[in-house]
């Protein structure tokens, strides 16, 4: 059941769902028992979840209808199975009373959600609600699939998917700090122990930077199964907005096995061949123009190199910050398009292996780079630190801080993502690079590949 609380809008709908008994007459018995009497209503509305009120009590609470109409809807809400009843012998003075006192059911807690106002909820009991809910509804469901002759995978798959993208419309910002290209992926790892942890470095990024403060964006390609479901869930609750995030059939997300964490890192990841089922967009929407033209600033990391150039022809990039921090095989594969994004002035992040890959086109760095229209460029070398090249200006090398570190994956997204929080804030790019190689190191010391730097940090 579906309830309507705006006239004028039919969309205005709170998803309250009831059960109801398999058998027509007593759904009828349910029905007008309780929607053609306001004191059963009364009545459920007196309960919080695992709160016990005798009879006594309720007459009292009530006391502006008389006591038989009281206790005869008590007894119907009973057979109703709505409450359940039990009695306790009471000492009034020499007496010993047998008194009557009452709890919602399990189905009573559905029904007393429906007539009270969502704001009159505590978190916990929405919380056990919705998780209570969902186990009922889909447990009932289940029974009927064989029938239906629908696949249980599927149907999970085609639920949770067409749910989500319910919600994601739903939790947009205007405007935004920064907008966030890139992918997710999930980490394995197999030491100490085998656990499995949301991964991708653009999701990375856009978590941190949320956790930061700052409104992101988060634009990708996901698969429309329950992992990415719940991984797009993950990024909603941590504060991302995912309103650009496609969820579609065939898009495979990269798995990466993570058998050494520490520098030098093993990590062996699994990423799709065919490029139409790479988990990063594939075209440019109108939608996706106007978020980064609206942006302060913006990310692009795991991508199709084309894609970045047409939205920076299309967008005045001139006033915005804009890191570029390609993937190695966009290095690899896809080598002229890579340059051809530079005539743009982003800041350049790359690591070592990176920057060996660029030597071995036979660019020289940084003077190639700077030739090609970049005009910052940062090298991060793990441990060692980063060198931040500026255009006209001698390079300048800075060390990072000597950490205990536990796992070094993720690091680099803390930095680009610390980075673009600090121009954010108009420090110079020299200071944002020694912050970000600061909070990179410290990082480290986390166990997860996804970081979070608390604000008390940053400051």
């Amino acid at each position: 059941m579906f309830m309507e609380t705006s006239k004028n809008n039919s969309e205005e709908l709170h998803p309250y769902v009831i059960p109801l008994p398999t058998n027509t007459s007593k759904r009828v018995q349910y029905v007008t028992t309780l929607f053609f009497s306001p004191i059963t209503i009364k009545i459920l509305r007196l309960f919080e979840w695992d709160k016990e009120i005798c009879q006594k009590e309720i007459i009292t609470l009530l006391s502006q209808h008389s006591n038989k109409t009281v206790i005869s809807s008590i007894k119907k809400l009973v057979s109703l199975n709505l409450l359940e009843e039990r009695e306790k012998i009471e000492i009034r003075g020499n007496r010993r009373v047998r008194v009557k006192c009452y709890k919602l059911t399990d189905i009573g807690k559905w029904y007393n959600i429906l007539f009270k106002d969502i704001s009159e909820l505590n978190s916990k009991t929405a919380r056990e609600a919705i998780a209570n809910l969902s186990v009922m509804f889909t447990a009932k469901i289940l029974l009927f699939l064989d029938h239906l002759k629908v696949n249980l995978t599927d149907f999970i798959n085609q639920v949770m998917s067409n749910a989500l993208r319910r919600v994601i419309k739903s939790k947009k910002y205007s405007k935004y700090d920064l907008v966030v290209f890139g992918s997710l992926a999930l980490d394995v790892y197999l030491k100490p122990d085998i656990k499995i942890n949301p991964g991708g470095s653009g999701a990375n990024i856009a978590t941190l930077a949320s956790s930061l403060g700052l409104k992101t964006c988060f634009v990708s390609r996901v698969p429309a199964d329950i992992i990415g479901s719940y991984l797009v869930a993950d990024l909603i609750s941590r504060g991302v907005d995912v309103s650009l995030v496609e969820l579609e059939q065939g898009v495979e997300l990269p798995v990466c096995v993570i058998l050494e964490p520490l520098e030098p890192v093993q990590m062996k990841c699994k990423i799709p061949v065919d490029q139409k089922s790479l988990p990063v967009v594939q075209e440019v929407r109108d939608d996706v123009i106007q978020a980064c033209s609206n942006a302060r600033s913006l990310y692009l990391g795991e991508g199709v190199s084309k894609v970045y150039l047409e939205i920076l022809s299309r967008i005045n990039s001139g006033n915005k910050i804009v890191v570029l921090r390609p993937h190695i095989l966009t290095l690899e594969q896809y080598f002229e398009e890579f340059l051809s994004i530079l005539q743009y002035s982003p800041i350049l992040v790359l690591n070592e292996e990176k920057e060996q890959v660029l030597k071995r086109r036979g660019l020289e760095i940084p003077g190639d780079l700077f030739k090609a229209g970049a005009e910052k460029v940062i090298i991060t070398k793990g441990s060692k630190g980063a060198v931040l090249y500026v255009k006209n200006k001698d390079p300048i090398t800075y060390s990072a801080p000597l950490v205990n570190a536990v796992n070094t994956i993720g690091a680099g997204d803390v930095f680009s993502a610390t980075l673009i929080y600090y121009l954010l804030r108009d420090f110079n790019i020299e200071e944002a690079v020694k912050k970000a190689v600061y909070l990179s190191a410290l990082s480290t010391t986390q166990l997860s590949s996804r970081k979070y730097i608390a604000k008390l940090e940053v400051n």
